[in-house]
């Protein structure tokens, strides 16, 4: 079995701009393999995997059942399928029907498969798939990150998980592919590498999760109730 990391990604079909951006930033060898899932229907599934296809030089590919990932590989879920982790495969089963929430079901899975070697990622998306699954990743000490909310077009998804108090690290999509691929140079442990990355205010003040962006002026400090983010040049 390949003991390549994996990253979960969570995000909305709605926002392509935030995957593509955390692909085009990745290196050619990260050391991880990486799962795409989003809320996406049969009219634009082409679409999703031809954007992520021309935004990254890894190879990307369907997530289809049975496929044992491989490190530096990319993997998007198909239309109205929910993705799992099985024993370092790929589990693909028809969506049931009903409220769909394919990162809750891949992160939980992964936090079950990987535990601390999990790494999940929420990105730009309406709803709150990925609230219930970074729980379950946190929980299982796994690695935890959200895209900076006032990057979003969409900021449900990632406000949703940063404010259970489970998400460690908050940055931009381009930034988030960076720290993915410090983390797992930490092949066997990258929760371990994540508590030394300087990205995480114990003492913040504003944010309900303990959490700030490592460029807090710039990108300014999460205000949780309020919804919204106090910048150095104003509000947002």
């Amino acid at each position: 079995m390949d003991t390549s990391t994996i990253v979960a990604v969570a995000s909305s079909a709605g926002d392509l701009e935030a995957v593509s951006e955390l692909l085009c930033a990745l290196p050619g060898e990260c050391h991880a393999a990486f799962i795409i899932v989003q809320h996406l229907d049969s009219g634009r599934e082409r679409l999703l995997f031809e954007a992520l296809g021309s935004s990254t030089i890894l190879p990307v590919t369907h997530a289809n059942d049975g496929l044992v990932v491989e490190q530096d590989h990319v993997y998007v879920m198909t239309a109205n399928t929910t993705v799992t982790m099985t024993g370092g495969h790929i589990r693909v089963t028809p969506n049931p029907g009903g409220l769909h929430h394919p990162g809750d079901v891949l992160f939980t899975s992964l936090a079950k498969e990987q535990g601390c070697s999990a790494i999940g990622v929420v990105l730009s998306g309406e709803g709150s798939d990925g609230t219930l699954g970074i729980q379950a990743l946190k929980q299982g000490g796994g690695v935890t990150l959200a895209q900076y909310p006032g990057s979003a077009r969409f900021p449900s998804m990632p406000i949703g998980a940063i404010e259970t108090g489970c998400v460690g690290i908050v940055l931009r999509p381009n930034e988030i592919a960076l720290e993915l691929a410090r983390l797992s140079r930490h092949t066997s442990h990258p929760a371990s590498a994540a508590r030394c990355a300087p990205v995480i205010d114990d003492n913040a003040g504003h944010s309900p999760c303990g959490v700030t962006s490592p460029q807090e002026q710039s990108h300014g400090v999460y205000t949780g109730r309020s919804q919204r983010f106090i910048h150095a040049g104003g509000n947002r």
